[in-house]
This record gives structure tokens, C-alpha cells and sequence, in this order.
């Protein structure tokens, strides 16, 4: 069986040919923001697709996008640049133009789909999969299965709040624990006084990979402020772990590359949280496939998800 997973990121589209036995076969990508607006981006992205149905024999399309709602199967992705923007059923759209069926997840739920087909799903059946990069968001596993919520949504572990912190986040709330635990919010803490962070506001902000460096090598402001942020990363989790009460806490996204050093101290201010009888039972990790193209491997996964029930 073979099926194209596609990712729509923020700054490239990514589409690949993965098959069930062999994993991934091509890729390609193309620049999001490239498209003048997005009814030329969806022209280009048709185009893509197509190219690769064409030479491949696919059976499903799996797509991560944006601000998906399950609901009424429409995607509009709020943070591009495109003034044409209005909530697009891109499914109905390719399962027109290609004959195929086609279906779209959340971003943060294709990385859970992934990690349960591929990754930690082999070990554990209950997960909860925790995407720190730009943002920060969440997928639940509960017994091998995604769930996904009333529209989609379920999981949005960054739009939890922090009691006192009077930050504004891009979702138009204020406090959200997305504006510390995040590259976004690393940067805030570096560019603000904190009383947990005592030092003077800098004239220029380094990049998120320069403040893990200088940390690493002892600079005492970017320990801080690291510390800072894993702290409250480790006690918002006590929370999610309370109600969903997983086997394991698996972390993805571009930082999670850099988290490793950190987890005692997450799980260290988690555990500190938790009730007796959630202590010590939990695994935190981070996800083995970062290097592995998971972006659209989570797609490709909800593809295969999908195309295994049509035929059964």
C-alpha cells in the first residue's frame, strides 16, 4: 500500500510517497509563502499532489494543515500572509480532482499519529505526544487510538494557563503557557525582566539554538532562563497527566532535539505535582524520530489509518 503524506508548515510544504513496507520512497517540497495567496497556493499544492499520483499508484492522501476543524472539514491557516484567506474543505477538493480519498489532522495529531505508528506506540498504548518548536502543542493517544476532540482541536496543551503571567499570546489570550515554552517564548524570556529571571533586558536577542549553546557552556542568564521555562513546562504537565493519566509524555518539534538534559528537571517539577498514585509511574522521552522525516510520516500515518479501514 502506498499513500502521500503532505505537512503544510509555515515556511515549506513537504509532501512524500510512503509505503507500508518500505517507508518512505520520494520527496519533494515547495516554499508556502511562495504562492501570491492562497487560492494559488492550493493551485500549487493540487499540482504537487497530482504529480505524485502520477507516478505512483496511491491508495489515500494524508495531510497535516493549520488550524484544521474536523467538524466541517475545513482548513485556514490564520498566521499566513495570503488576504484571500477563508476556511477551505481541501479534501472535497482533491477527492474531486484526483479520485482519491483524501484527509486532513491537525498538525500536532499527524506527530502523535506518527509516533504511535512508528515510534513510542510500539511500547506504550496510552501516550501523550508534546510539540515544542515555534509553538507549542499536544496529541492524545488513548488505547492506539488518536483522539481528537468534538472538532479536532483536543490537546492544546500551549493554551493552558499560567497564574500571573501577564504575557499576550498570538491566540489573542494572555497567560498562555505557549509564550514560555516555546522558541517564541524562550525569546520573550530572554528579551524580559522576570523575577525569576534577574538580569538586564539585552539590546539584541540571540537565536533559540545560540541560548541552548550558551547555557550548555555556563552562561548563567540562558541557564535561567532555560531552567525558567522547563520548570513550568514540567508543572502544567502535572495537569495533563491528572486528567488523561498516560503511560508516557513523549516530546517532539525542533526543540525537543535540545531537551534532553532537561527532562530531570521537567519530570523532577512534574512528579512534584502529581498525587501519590500517579508518582513515579510515568516515562518521559523524547521521540525517536525527529531525524525521520515525521512531518510527514504523521500524515502518511492518518493516510494508511484510513486507507486499512476502507478495505477492511
Amino acid at each position: 500500500m502506498k499513500v502521500v503524506g503532505v505537512d503544510i508548515g509555515g515556511t515549506n510544504t513537504e509532501l512524500a510517497v510512503v509505503d507500508s513496507k518500505d517507508g518512505i520512497l520520494k520527496m519533494s517540497a515547495f516554499k508556502t509563502k511562495a504562492s501570491d495567496s492562497f487560492t494559488q497556493y492550493i493551485d500549487d499544492l493540487s499540482c504537487q499532489i497530482e504529480a505524485l499520483t502520477l507516478e505512483y499508484s496511491i491508495d489515500s492522501i494524508g495531510i497535516g494543515a493549520p488550524n484544521f476543524d474536523s467538524k466541517a472539514q475545513t482548513f485556514c491557516p490564520v498566521n499566513f500572509p495570503w488576504d484571500d484567506l477563508k476556511p477551505f474543505n481541501l479534501k472535497a477538493h482533491l477527492e474531486s480532482l484526483l479520485s482519491i480519498p483524501a484527509f486532513l489532522i491537525n498538525d500536532a495529531n499527524a506527530s502523535a499519529m506518527a509516533e504511535n505508528r512508528y515510534g513510542a506506540g510500539k511500547k506504550y498504548k496510552d501516550f501523550s505526544l508534546i510539540t515544542v518548536g515555534t509553538g507549542l502543542g499536544g496529541g492524545i493517544i488513548i488505547n492506539n487510538q488518536l483522539f481528537e476532540g468534538a472538532f479536532g482541536y483536543a490537546g492544546e496543551f500551549g493554551h493552558t494557563k499560567i497564574e500571573g503571567l501577564d504575557r499576550q499570546c498570538n491566540c489573542g489570550g494572555v497567560g498562555c503557557l505557549e509564550t514560555v515554552v516555546s522558541a517564541n517564548g524562550i525569546k520573550k524570556s530572554y528579551a524580559v525582566n522576570m523575577k525569576e529571571i534577574k538580569s538586564s533586558v539585552p539590546t539584541q536577542i540571540p537565536s533559540v539554538k545560540t541560548i541552548f549553546d550558551k547555557a550548555k557552556n555556563g552562561d548563567k542568564r540562558c541557564q535561567a532562563i532555560l531552567n525558567f521555562t522547563f520548570e513550568k513546562l514540567g508543572q502544567k504537565m502535572a495537569d495533563f497527566i491528572h486528567i488523561l493519566n498516560p503511560e508516557a509524555i513523549i516530546f517532539c518539534g525542533n526543540i525537543a532535539k535540545s531537551m534532553e538534559s532537561y527532562l530531570p528537571i521537567i519530570s523532577g517539577f512534574c512528579e512534584e505535582q502529581l498525587l501519590h498514585d500517579f508518582k513515579g509511574k510515568i516515562h518521559y522521552g523524547i521521540s525517536e524520530l525527529l531525524d525521520d522525516k515525521m512531518n510527514v510520516l504523521g500524515p502518511a500515518s492518518l493516510a494508511f489509518t484510513k486507507a486499512e479501514e476502507l478495505v477492511s
